[in-house]
């Protein structure tokens, strides 16, 4: 059976969300290895705090929500260290060790000029620390930070039962690798302090 997600249109304290991205028919490869032959183009991250909830970034110039992570650039040694990097850049983050949870098969990488079919890499990470909320250096926006649980990262995503499989994966490793509880069903969303916080 097929769940789709319900897609709140807006975020309190913040207003109306831009449509969902087109990426719920991307094929998702749980804990497979992307094949050589397939460039590996972007790295986004299911993010814990230790109640098990995760961080969910919202880009305020285009009204986004959207994973921390971003593209893998030529000065990245692997995705992991993409993932840390974009963690830190654009949401003040310092993550423990990283965990490979799968990847996306984006069919026609719309998104990447001269590249027909690429992967798009997920992982899990803890946070260790939240800083203060500063613009990101590439870009000069400031985004907003907000805990939710991962199901409900899901329904603001509209990702449906594709983005089910990623979540349910990340708890998993959140689960086993760090002991973290499972986070009780809620729609509540919470804003990250504009100082930052210690999880």
């Amino acid at each position: 059976m097929t769940i789709t997600a319900v897609r709140p249109q807006a975020v309190h304290g913040f207003g109306d969300l831009a449509p969902p991205r087109l990426c719920m028919e991307w094929p998702w490869y749980e804990s497979e290895p992307v094949p050589g032959s397939l460039p590996v183009t972007q790295c986004w991250g299911w993010l814990f705090v230790p109640d098990g909830r995760c961080l969910v970034l919202i880009d305020t110039g285009r009204r986004l929500p959207m994973l921390p992570g971003g593209t893998v650039e030529t000065q990245d040694a692997d995705p992991t260290q993409t993932l840390q990097r974009e963690a830190h850049e654009e949401a003040h983050l310092a993550l423990g060790p990283t965990h490979y949870l799968g990847y996306l098969h984006d069919t026609t990488s719309a998104a990447y000029s001269g590249i027909r079919a690429c992967a798009r890499v997920r992982m899990a990470s803890a946070i260790t620390h939240i800083g203060p909320s500063v613009p990101d250096a590439g870009t000069g926006d400031t985004m907003l930070r907000l805990l939710a649980t991962p199901h409900r990262i899901v329904e603001l995503f509209g990702w449906g039962e594709q983005g089910r499989q990623q979540a349910d994966a990340a708890i998993g490793a959140a689960t086993g690798l760090w002991n973290y509880p499972i986070a009780p069903p809620s729609p509540d969303i919470q804003h990250v302090p504009l100082e930052g916080l210690r999880p």
